[in-house]
């Protein structure tokens, strides 16, 4: 006996063409980073809502960039607030990216506004995009 598995199509009549989600109910948006350049800078944006200052780690070494936000609500918090409907359980956000130019690594500066992170990298003065080359060996 053989088994011809078309895991998508299997997937799709399961749960149907929307997914097996009702689409009037609310759903996790995954956002991600952006790294854009400005005036002489790369910016990074990542977008971390609910989190405050205090609970974000960032790092700017070797080219790249590592992004670490952990919220922690408190007993206080807890014991203040009743929740009736919670949608956002996401309390953590973790992102690492290579940067795509050379950058001063040491003159970071990072701003929270608004739930988005952005870092800001001035780039070197000869800066040019990095391209790994690889040695063709043979005729």
């Amino acid at each position: 006996m053989t088994y011809d598995f078309d895991f998508p199509s299997m997937f799709f009549r399961f749960f149907g063409p929307g997914g097996g989600f009702d689409e009037n109910l609310p759903r996790a948006i995954s956002a991600g980073l952006n790294i854009y350049e400005v005036k002489g800078e790369l910016v990074v944006e990542a977008p971390v809502p609910g989190v405050k200052k205090s609970e974000v780690t960032v790092e700017v070494a070797e080219g790249t960039v590592k992004i670490d936000a952990i919220h922690a609500e408190t007993e206080e918090d807890k014991k203040e607030k009743q929740a009736i409907y919670r949608t956002q359980r996401m309390n953590e956000f973790h992102y690492s990216a290579s940067l795509p130019k050379e950058v001063k690594e040491d003159e970071a500066k990072a701003k929270l506004e608004d739930g988005v992170l952005r870092v800001r990298i001035p780039l070197k003065a000869e800066t040019r995009t990095k391209k790994p080359t690889v040695t063709i060996e043979g005729e």
